[in-house]
């Protein structure tokens, strides 16, 4: 450990975006740029003089932006590192290490892209989708976003607009309790829903899964069922 470089990060913006999740952005001097691959992850630590203690976040900025970098983080009860970056401030500066190599998108690897996220498992697709869309890629991306209810859905309106404006972003939401008119997915995201919502399984699609550890467990096994190889199944 004593190789990790730890450096201080001033915060220049916090959101809220549901009600226990909020987007930080943080400032890099000088307008440099923040050389990353979608899909890889900072390391926070409470204490910067602690490198045992961390957890790793993935950033939802873009590779291509400079000046910045943006985390989108939920704030668990339980969770020490959650709740430490919760109680920061515009201009608190937060230690971290990274980027550090993470399961990330490269430009190539595949036309058809599924992704597979339950609740802030969403977070480390935000840089893949957008850097997809950004960019005007030919690779067609499809969601599949499950959550306890639909005001827990991350970014929803961003990914709506996408879903209009997009023609090759796709994007089906699952909640556990539906709201009166609800006309997507409720209950949990099975072997069926996938098969008719994501790509089926060929040398030029992968497909990106993360959320809680049972659910990537069971979920990954699925895939598998349904013909996926295991190496084109990427856990961010």
């Amino acid at each position: 450990m004593k190789d990790v470089k730890i450096e201080l990060y001033k915060i220049i913006e916090k959101t809220r975006l549901t009600h226990d999740t909020s987007r930080f952005v943080f400032d890099l001097p000088d307008r440099r740029p923040f050389v990353f691959l979608a899909g890889d992850h900072m390391k926070i630590y409470p204490d910067a003089m602690n490198p045992l203690e961390f957890r790793p976040y993935t950033p939802a900025s873009m590779p291509d932006e400079a000046g910045f970098f943006e985390l989108i983080i939920k704030r668990y009860p339980d969770g020490h590192i959650s709740r430490y970056i919760h109680d920061r401030a515009v201009s608190d500066k937060v230690a971290m290490s990274g980027p550090h190599p993470g399961g990330h998108f490269v430009e190539g690897m595949a036309r058809h892209v599924g992704m597979v996220a339950g609740g802030t498992g969403i977070t480390p697709m935000i840089s893949m989708i957008r850097t997809i869309l950004c960019r005007n890629l030919d690779i067609e991306i499809s969601l599949l976003f499950a959550n306890r209810t639909a005001d827990d859905i991350i970014l929803k309106s961003e990914f709506d607009k996408y879903t209009v404006e997009k023609s090759n972003f796709r994007c089906y939401y699952v909640v556990g309790e539906a709201p009166p008119g609800w006309d997507m997915g409720v209950g949990r995201i099975d072997s069926d829903l996938m098969k008719r919502r994501l790509p089926g399984p060929s040398p030029d699609t992968v497909i990106f899964l993360c959320g809680p550890p049972f659910m990537q467990l069971d979920l990954r096994k699925k895939l598998l069922e349904l013909g996926h190889e295991k190496e084109r199944i990427i856990l961010p």
